[in-house]
């Protein structure tokens, strides 16, 4: 099952498409993507209208949206999935220069998954995988390698990074808009298909993930 993990939308500060915009692109290029996660700078939607439209356009396309944030932390950026009530009472998505630290083992430990988001572009990341892991361990178990918006080298490195640390590869678009240089350049190819959040948790997990490029595309890297 392909799965984007890594999306924007109007709720978010530098974009301003649609959820239905990226659907509907998905739908229209017969690219097989099968879900998509909306990860918003510094905002997870937790109101009730917000899950109606995403159920609502799930059922209407046939493609699992799912919900994600892409925190702004000491680090870099965390790309945070399982985000339970118990967790959202301990920090703020909203908040910058969250501790990253904090955030890895608290989605662990709630059964979710903090994956860093472009590890060896605008991040800290990347030059402190060796210690991270070590601190962290299994609560640190993926990075993103191939990012739609990475220079070849960006993704070259965290795919280097990801092998010589036993971390699960995962590819994202990093999408904006709905367009060709932006959207379904790449995404994450899981091994069993899901239908929740807390089953895409599971599967990265499990190591049952790898990154994918999606034929047409021109993105660069291992």
């Amino acid at each position: 099952m392909l799965v984007d993990l890594h999306v924007h939308t109007h709720l978010s500060d530098d974009s301003r498409t649609t959820p239905e915009k990226y659907l509907e692109a998905a739908v229209k290029s017969g690219s097989g993507l099968g879900a998509i996660c909306f990860t918003e700078h510094r905002r997870f939607p937790s109101d009730e209208e917000t899950d109606r439209l995403y159920a609502e356009l799930t059922d209407r396309y046939g493609i699992l949206v799912i919900k994600g944030v892409e925190a702004d932390t000491d680090l870099g950026h965390l790309l945070l999935f399982g985000l339970t009530p118990g967790a959202l009472r301990h920090f703020d998505p909203a908040q910058r220069m969250l501790k990253s630290g904090h955030l890895i083992d608290l989605l662990y430990a709630e059964g979710g998954v903090a994956i860093p988001a472009h590890p060896f572009r605008d991040s800290g990341f990347g030059t402190r995988l060796e210690q991270l892991t070590a601190k962290h361990g299994a609560a640190l178990g993926a990075i993103e390698v191939l990012n739609g918006q990475n220079s070849p080298r960006e993704n070259e490195l965290a795919a280097i990074a990801a092998e010589k640390f036993g971390l699960t590869a995962l590819g994202a678009s990093d999408a904006h808009f709905p367009t060709p240089q932006w959207f379904l350049t790449c995404a994450t190819e899981l091994e069993r298909d899901i239908t929740s959040v807390a089953q895409l948790c599971a599967e990265i997990r499990a190591g049952r993930a790898k990154p994918y490029r999606f034929p047409t595309s021109a993105v660069g890297g291992f």
